[in-house]
């Protein structure tokens, strides 16, 4: 047997790409149990400072002990992600352990009693070899953007922790960005892995829908809301680098995993794909379906993304489907809303003419509720005015029958199809624009702006791929001209210029 050498240090150690990790643990140069304890230490200091975690998963050491026995024994690695630690979100099941989506309630029962099942995500992720050692917070039911639940508090954004970290998977963003876990797996329904990487500096993707799910080992369909595949929510990766979503997209997507969830199409990651260094054609915008009005620095940004991807050969080409008319932003939105919000007529039973009922529960419109959830008074007294531009989107009937809601779903695949088709006229092979208006807002402003459509949720909408890839920092010249947001709705307003104020280094 080699002996072990002397572990790196931490400094050195959480540097490490997923795949330099990963080798450096196969080559035997660091263990699996040496890793898993410097990314213990550093994520118990950010969640001292950010509180991010959940909980942490006990067995973690005994996995990391078994791939380093492995190792040892065969001269194998048990997967391409042999011995690397991760993080995973609250709400996918790891059998033990609890799933509390943010309530209160629901921490104290899983406690007592946590949940018996794993998801086939974290399944498939324990056979390429990672050792998931933490749990992360996210916000009450997945529904804000924000950092607050009631069952844990706020978490806050490393770089800071005055500020949110964004959300839902907002201890994702928070562990990762601070470097407390190489990868994490968080998920989005509107931009709950994009906004959190875009506040905390990190990278981060939203695959199509069912490209990962969150069904569990004993073969149940797990979906954001039972029976509801209007717009799906879906798991993604978060780490802080590119190289190291490839790395954990392409350990996923294998045969192991499709054989463990036989909803997931079986299609491996085309890795000659992601390396090609053919010239593409790439659409982009900045204004186009961002609301309120982008600051300087998220001008500046697309900027320099458009600057730095032409100079490399690609062309690109301006993205206009809403200034066009082509599928507006007011549209989607309004089909969006009629979709998400399930409505049972007062005068009808549950069980008479087949009414859907798919909206949150009433009972979480209480103080107990965060403040920045939709159904907490605060944020009830901060909702738009009617007549504003926030307010502004075509209104479908409320779909309170199995014939509406069907109604709504071809309306989606109506706009859907319109997207799609300037999409190809154009011959584009990607798009980048603003991930989010401005950067991280104070975490007492949230609120304000947590009842809003944000931009993200489109791509959730369309069911198209979306990611985000850090660009630059907020400069003093970005904060050298005031900031006007340009709407009429007064607290979002209040909201964007605060989190454009002091945002220096951001």
């Amino acid at each position: 047997q080699r002996p072990m050498a002397p572990a790196p240090s931490d400094e050195v150690l959480l540097q490490l790409s997923v795949r330099e990790l990963a080798g450096a643990i196969a080559n035997g140069s660091v263990s699996a149990v040496q890793a898993l304890a410097a990314y213990r230490r550093r994520a118990e200091a950010v969640h001292a400072a950010c509180n991010c975690l959940i909980c942490f998963v006990e067995e973690a050491s005994v996995w990391a002990e078994r791939a380093d026995e492995y190792l040892r024994s065969t001269g194998k690695v048990l997967g391409p992600l042999h011995g690397v630690p991760c993080s995973i979100k609250d709400h996918f099941a790891l059998k033990g352990y609890p799933v509390t989506m943010g309530l209160k309630k629901l921490r104290e029962r899983q406690e007592k009693k946590p949940i018996d099942k794993s998801s086939t995500l974290v399944q498939a992720l324990c056979h390429a070899g990672a050792v998931p050692f933490c749990k992360t917070t996210m916000t009450q039911m997945g529904e804000t953007w924000g950092g607050g639940s009631p069952a844990y508090g706020d978490t806050l954004n490393p770089w800071d922790t005055l500020r949110t970290s964004g959300g839902s998977s907002c201890g994702e963003g928070a562990l990762v960005g601070a470097g407390g876990s190489p990868f994490g797996i968080g998920s989005d329904v509107g931009g709950s892995v994009r906004i959190p990487a875009s506040f905390c500096g990190i990278c981060a993707l939203k695959p199509t829908g069912l490209r990962l799910t969150f069904n569990w080992d004993d073969g149940k369909t797990v979906l954001n809301h039972t029976g509801d595949y209007g717009v799906l929510a879906c798991p993604g990766p978060m780490a802080r680098r590119v190289e190291d979503l490839v790395e954990v997209c392409g350990a996923l997507w294998d045969a192991p995993y499709f054989k463990m969830d036989p909803r997931v199409p079986p299609l491996p990651l085309q890795r000659d794909v992601v390396e090609s260094q053919k010239p593409m054609r790439i659409g982009w915008y900045v204004a186009e379906y961002v609301y309120p009005k982008p600051c300087a620095a998220v001008v500046r940004a697309v900027d320099m993304a458009r600057a730095a991807l032409a100079a490399v050969g690609h062309e690109l080409i301006p993205f206009c489907p809403e200034s066009e008319r082509i599928c507006p932003l007011g549209e989607i939105a309004g089909c969006d809303v009629a979709l998400s919000h399930l409505e049972n007529p007062k005068e009808e039973k549950p069980d008479e003419g087949g009414a859907l009922v798919g909206a949150p529960p009433t009972a979480l419109a209480t103080p107990e509720s965060h403040p920045d959830h939709w159904s907490h008074p605060d944020a009830q007294r901060l909702f738009a005015k009617p007549g504003t531009k926030t307010m502004a989107y075509s209104r479908m009937p409320p779909t309170t029958s199995a014939r509406r809601y069907q109604e709504a779903m071809a309306r989606r695949d109506v706009l859907r199809d319109r997207f799609s088709k300037y999409w190809t006229d154009l011959e584009l092979d990607a798009l980048i624009c603003p991930a989010f208006p401005f950067p991280a807002p104070p975490v007492q402003e949230v609120r304000k702006g947590s009842n809003r459509y944000i931009h993200t949720r489109i791509y959730n909408f369309l069911d198209y791929p979306a990611g985000v890839v850090p660009v630059t920092n907020v400069t003093a010249e970005d904060l050298r001209s005031p900031y006007d947001p340009d709407t009429d709705d007064v607290p979002l307003a209040e909201m964007a210029c605060a989190a454009v104020s002091d945002s220096l280094g951001l």
